[in-house]
């Protein structure tokens, strides 16, 4: 006999699941909404910042996206990387984090500048 039932395996599973995805596309609306209004003002800041927190999202989805295979077993991880997103969006981690990351993302902009220029180049040959 079983310690604990299929219900409760599964609500034990779940659950945390189901909450985290809720509570990250909730994150995510006000996100869009803080992003609608920086759009509408005439500062510069808030712009400066949602768009330095949609950077910053969109490399930690890409990270994560690798490190979910790696590092699920680590407990806590979802709400880990629910905090991160509170962190970057909510508290303006966002603008601690960027200048610390600049120089390896102006590093990779150069790279990404070259294959491109080298991709126009070679498409250039068959579209003449």
């Amino acid at each position: 006999q079983s310690l604990f039932s299929r219900r409760q395996v599964f609500l034990f599973i779940m659950f945390p699941a189901v909450l985290l995805g809720l509570v990250e596309s909730v994150l995510l609306l006000y996100a869009g909404v803080q992003s609608f209004r920086a759009i509408q003002s005439t500062s510069q800041n808030d712009d400066k910042q949602w768009l330095t927190f949609w950077l910053l999202y969109t490399v930690s989805r890409f990270i994560f996206a690798v490190a979910d295979y790696i590092l699920f077993v680590i407990p806590f991880y979802g709400e880990i990387k629910i905090g991160f997103i509170v962190f970057i969006g909510v508290f303006n981690g966002a603008s601690m984090i960027y200048p610390i990351l600049e120089p390896f993302l102006l590093q990779a902009d150069e790279v990404a500048k070259k294959y491109e220029a080298q991709a126009r180049a070679e498409a250039s040959k068959y579209t003449k």
